[in-house]
Formats: structure tokens, C-alpha cells, sequence
């Protein structure tokens, strides 16, 4: 039997049959049921009393309250994407810093001469990766870290190319997913994904060309299965279970379109103050009185038609003799840029992206709270970095090892790992962080090899650098500090 949720109460057998003979006393019976159900909870938020009786919280799972939601929620995120300035800015802040200019592999292996050629291998993957030739590996980073901000999702479909397999990638938008597969008999589709019964992914039904695609571009309507090795699905899993990403504007979708018009009615109060509102009373008179501004009739609103006009911001009217005018200026608004500062600042807090960053206002920050600020940003960003975009470019990786080994015959590519460098973000005083750089790795808690990592360089490669570069001075005869 389910248990009943805790939010409810329901009289007993006892009750019910008091309330049926002897109603007063039932009553008062269930009264005093109600109040000692109330009392002994010991959590406030479990309570039903008059503050929290009307919050609606239903059992559903993270998919059956993303399936009636996630295509609106998508859509309205695209639609705030194209015309918020604040969320395009954040949007590519948000890119900028969880993928910046590529979150690079760098190949691990005993063998020099095998890391080598492992990564000549997989720098010909970047530059040919795209089937439309317009960008490298990296810019597919971006794209995908950009499409995840706004729709919460975003696909990868690897695809053969002259004969290869795992040659190229193609980005599909969450559109092209064919929810019409959860509907069918097979219980095991679910919003477009295959599954087995543990689970496990076995499948994605894609249409071939995105749905909105048909008003300029014909499409076919049937989707296509592909195998999930074939798929790598970018999303950052909130709820177990869940097989669908959310946009991450959908906490402040509602709030955005509300300061978007904030911002309208402020406009046009800013337009009205650059105005002079006159309230012209006419005498009673058959003579027609010049015209101030442009003129419209308006519907009167106990009936009938009355004249308005409108004036331009530097107009001087003359007016007709015997007419009295009336001058009135809008109040301003007060707290509105206070409110709308907040309200930036708490959409900030959902991205990982500091205020200052999106807002491009660093007036009221100095250098404790720009740090403080961008660490909390940080703790957010790091882990989209490492829970969404670490693994899928692992899988890359592997992929283009077993590609490397089936092309050469050596299957010791197989064996190659490899270690990311996350991108370096910007430092807010570089002496300072310089300087605590060098201390961490002199006291031996980061190693000169994994620093360099975290600015994308290989140590090998540095170092041989460094040496040519010396070399090069001493042969020179230059000296410097």
C-alpha cells in the first residue's frame, strides 16, 4: 500500500462515525486531531497550516516534469538568447569560461616516441573534424558549451568520412531528438532515447535535418536510429535518472521577461520626461482651435470620441485665446535601477558568471570581492567542466586512439591516455596569483608539470622551448634578466 504524503490528513474510522452520530463533538474531536498532526512535525516545511496549504510540490520524476516542459523552456531561452543583451553576454561568458579556447588532451604514456604520434594523431582530428569544414575541434567545444547555456542540451553525431569511422562530428541541436518514439509500445523509448531495462543506453532517434528547418529547406519527416556509441549526449545531470538536459535559464526565464519590461516602461518614461504634458481645457466656443501636435480620435471611455494629441520633445505650442494649460512632468522612477541590479546579480549567482563580468559594471568591486566573486563562479564552472565536458572529450580521445590503431595496424594507440587542460581564466591582480603560483609549487603542492597544464602547455614541449630559446641567446652573445 503507498504511504500517504505527509502533507495530509485524513480522519479515522472512529472520527468519521463520532462526526456522523454526534456532529459538535466530532468536531471538536477533529479539531483537536488536526492540531496535534500539526504539532508533533518536526519540520516547519512539512506543515500544512495556513502559510503553506496552498504550495503545490508533486512526486513526478525529473523526466515527467521535463517532458510537458523542456521544448517551451528551450524555445524561450532562444528567444531571450536573441534579444537579452544580458543573457547573450552571459551566454558567452559562460562559453568563455568553461571552454575558452579548447579544453585540450595532452597523451599519456611511457613511450615519448608513441605520446608523439598520438598527438599528431589527434591534431589532425581538430583541424578535420567539422563535416562543414568551418571550424576545428575546438570551436565545436565552443558551439556545444554555448548550446548547453541556452538549451540545456546538445548532441554530438560521429560520422564516417572517406571510409573511416569516428572521422567527423556533427552538433545537433535538442530538436532533432523524435519524442514521437516515447509514445510507441516499446516502454523503452523515452523522450527519443532507447534504453534497456537497466537502463543503459542503447539509442538515439534523430531526425536527419533539424524540424524548423522546413519553411526554407525540404526535410524528410522520419527519424533515424543511431547506435549510442555513436551519440555523445552533452547535459548536466541534476536528478537520478534523468535523460534530459534543462535550459539554465529556466530558473530566471519568468524574471528576465519581467525586467525586460521594466526596461520597456523605463524607456518610455524616459521618452515622456523629454516631453511637456499639457492638459488643455477649451472654452465653449463654434471657432476651430489650431492644432497643437499630431491628432487622433480616441474612444472616450463613458462613450463617444474625444481628440488627443501628441507633442515632440523641444515643441512650443501656441494655443487659441481663452484655452488654460496645465503643465505636468512624469515623477522618476526611484529604485528601479536598484531592482534591476538585484535581480542581475541573482540571475549571475544560477550562471557561474560573475556580475561584473556580464554587466561589464565593475564600479562598485575591488580586488577582494572581483576574487571572491569569480571563485564562487568558479566552483559552478568547474563542474561543468568536469562532469559534462571532461568525460565527452575523453570519449573523443579514445575514439580517435582505436581509429589511429585500426588505421596503422598498432593497437598500442589503444593504450595512450590522456590528461585535460581546462582553459586558463583571466586573473583579476596577476602579480599576486603569479606569486602564490610559485609558492604553491616550491612547497610541493603542485608539480611545474601540472601547472603548466592548467595554461594548455605541455611540459616537454616548454621545456624544449626554453632550451632552443636559451641556445639561441647564448649563440647571440645576449644577456637578460
Amino acid at each position: 500500500m503507498r504511504a500517504l504524503p505527509v502533507t495530509e490528513f485524513r480522519p479515522g474510522m472512529f472520527t468519521r462515525a463520532l462526526l456522523a452520530v454526534a456532529p459538535r463533538a466530532g468536531l471538536r474531536r477533529l479539531q483537536a486531531r488536526m492540531a496535534a498532526d500539526e504539532a508533533i512535525r518536526a519540520f516547519e516545511g512539512a506543515k500544512n497550516d495556513r502559510r503553506l496549504s496552498g504550495w503545490r510540490a508533486p512526486a513526478s520524476s525529473a523526466n515527467t516534469e521535463a517532458i510537458n516542459a523542456i521544448d517551451t523552456l528551450r524555445f524561450r531561452a532562444r528567444d531571450l538568447e536573441r534579444n537579452n543583451r544580458i543573457v547573450f553576454s552571459a551566454m558567452q561568458q559562460f562559453a568563455g569560461q568553461v571552454v575558452g579556447t579548447g579544453i585540450t588532451p595532452r597523451a599519456v604514456h611511457t613511450s615519448e616516441r608513441l605520446r608523439n604520434k598520438a598527438m599528431d594523431a589527434w591534431k589532425r582530428f581538430v583541424d578535420t573534424c567539422d563535416p562543414e569544414g568551418q571550424q576545428d575541434f575546438y570551436g565545436i567545444q565552443q558551439l556545444t558549451a554555448r548550446t548547453i547555456f541556452r538549451d540545456g542540451e546538445a548532441l554530438h553525431l560521429w560520422l564516417p568520412h572517406k571510409g573511416i569511422v569516428n572521422s567527423q562530428i556533427r552538433v545537433l541541436e535538442a530538436d532533432h531528438l523524435d519524442l514521437s518514439r516515447a509514445s510507441m509500445a516499446n516502454a523503452r523509448n523515452a523522450l527519443g532515447i532507447e534504453f534497456d531495462d537497466w537502463g543503459r543506453r542503447l539509442g538515439y532517434w534523430l531526425f536527419a535535418m533539424h524540424p524548423g528547418e522546413s519553411g526554407w529547406m525540404p526535410t524528410r519527416s522520419n527519424s533515424q536510429r543511431h547506435a549510442a556509441e555513436d551519440v555523445d549526449h552533452y547535459y548536466h545531470v541534476t536528478r537520478p535518472g534523468q535523460v534530459r538536459g534543462i535550459s539554465w535559464l529556466a530558473p530566471s526565464i519568468t524574471a528576465l521577461r519581467g525586467n525586460d519590461d521594466i526596461e520597456e516602461a523605463v524607456r518610455w518614461r524616459k521618452r515622456l520626461e523629454a516631453c511637456i504634458g499639457l492638459i488643455v481645457q477649451s472654452p465653449e466656443s463654434g471657432g476651430t482651435l489650431p492644432a497643437v501636435g499630431s491628432q487622433a480620435k480616441k474612444e472616450a471611455p463613458g462613450g463617444g470620441t474625444r481628440l488627443e494629441e501628441q507633442m515632440a520633445p523641444g515643441m512650443i505650442p501656441r494655443f487659441g485665446p481663452g484655452e488654460t494649460v496645465t503643465a505636468f512632468v512624469p515623477a522618476p522612477g526611484g529604485d528601479t535601477v536598484d531592482y534591476l541590479k538585484t535581480q542581475l546579480q541573482a540571475f549571475c549567482a544560477t550562471t557561474g558568471v560573475a556580475y561584473h563580468a556580464v554587466s561589464g559594471d565593475p564600479s562598485e568591486a575591488n580586488y577582494s570581492s572581483l576574487r571572491a566573486l569569480s571563485l564562487a563562479g568558479h566552483v559552478i564552472l568547474d563542474t561543468v567542466q568536469w562532469t559534462v565536458m571532461a568525460p565527452r572529450v575523453r570519449r573523443a580521445w579514445k575514439r580517435i586512439m582505436q581509429r589511429e590503431g585500426m588505421i596503422t595496424g598498432d593497437r598500442r594507440y589503444e593504450d595512450v591516455a590522456c590528461e585535460l587542460a581546462m582553459p586558463i581564466r583571466p586573473w583579476v591582480d596577476p602579480i599576486k596569483e603569479i606569486t602564490a603560483k610559485i609558492f604553491e609549487i616550491r612547497a610541493g603542492l603542485q608539480s611545474m608539470p601540472d601547472a603548466l597544464a592548467e595554461r594548455g602547455i605541455d611540459m616537454m614541449a616548454q621545456l624544449n622551448e626554453i632550451e632552443s630559446f636559451l641556445k639561441v641567446l647564448d649563440e647571440k652573445q645576449i644577456i637578460l634578466e
